[in-house]
């Protein structure tokens, strides 16, 4: 069998940890995790990352870059807060930071080539799609394809989660095991979730219809009636 060399994107977020859950039981030799630390208020997430990581055994290397600019997740302004989430139109959202995925990306393919790494996973998905056009499906074939032509290997970019919404994601978690006790999604990087922001919403709301109770602390009470309690899983 040819040997599937991979490294995963990894956030520490619910959707990338979600996305090793899925790889560690496919036929990836898993090489190691990056994150990227880019100028995001929300650091608070490598930590994650780095347990998550720990959790599955594998090495986790962070790549500092420059800040990348233009966002509100980097230097522009504040964090939105208790927005409508239910009725929004924009096609960019305030938190989207220009060519992230892109440029990340690019950082991944320049590492894989360093061995014998042909696969890049990450936690890219149907929900984020809507208003993160560098989560798309077809800009990530694109990149793909870019990377190929650019590097002469033939890399294939895996996002098993690209047809899901959050509650779906959710699911999936629960049904791999992953450690969502170890994940963090809010974009402030306090000691506890704010619960308010963009992220922090639609993570409450996914776990809310799936109906299990978010293991991780919020800044806010949450409304968990009608939910289980989550299990934690030790490795």
């Amino acid at each position: 069998m040819i040997n599937k060399c991979a490294l995963i994107l990894l956030s520490g977020g619910l959707d990338s940890v979600t996305a090793l859950a899925w790889a560690s039981r496919q036929d990836f030799a898993l090489e190691e995790t990056l994150s990227f630390v880019y100028g995001q208020r929300h650091t608070r997430e490598i930590d994650s990352a780095a347990a998550v990581a720990a959790y599955y055994g594998l090495p986790h290397r962070v790549i500092s870059l420059t800040t990348i600019e233009g966002s509100r997740l980097t230097n522009l302004g504040g964090i939105p807060q208790g927005r409508d989430l239910t009725s929004l139109t924009e096609t960019i959202a305030t938190t989207y930071v220009p060519n992230r995925n892109l440029i990340l990306l690019a950082h991944a393919g320049a590492r894989a080539l360093l061995g014998e790494v042909a696969y890049l996973i990450g936690g890219w998905n149907a929900a984020d799609a809507l208003n993160y056009p560098d989560c798309r499906d077809d800009f990530l074939a694109s990149a793909q394809q870019t990377l190929r032509l650019a590097t002469l290997r033939e890399f294939t970019i895996v996002r098993p989660l690209i047809q899901d919404d959050k509650p779906a994601i959710v699911r999936r978690a629960l049904d791999l095991r992953a450690p969502l006790h170890l994940t963090w999604t809010c974009y402030l990087g306090d000691e506890q979730a704010c619960g308010k922001c963009d992220a922090c919403q639609l993570r409450i709301a996914a776990f809310q219809q799936v109906g299990v109770i978010d293991p991780i602390p919020y800044a806010i009470s949450i409304d968990w009636s009608g939910c289980q309690p989550y299990t934690e899983i030790t490795a």
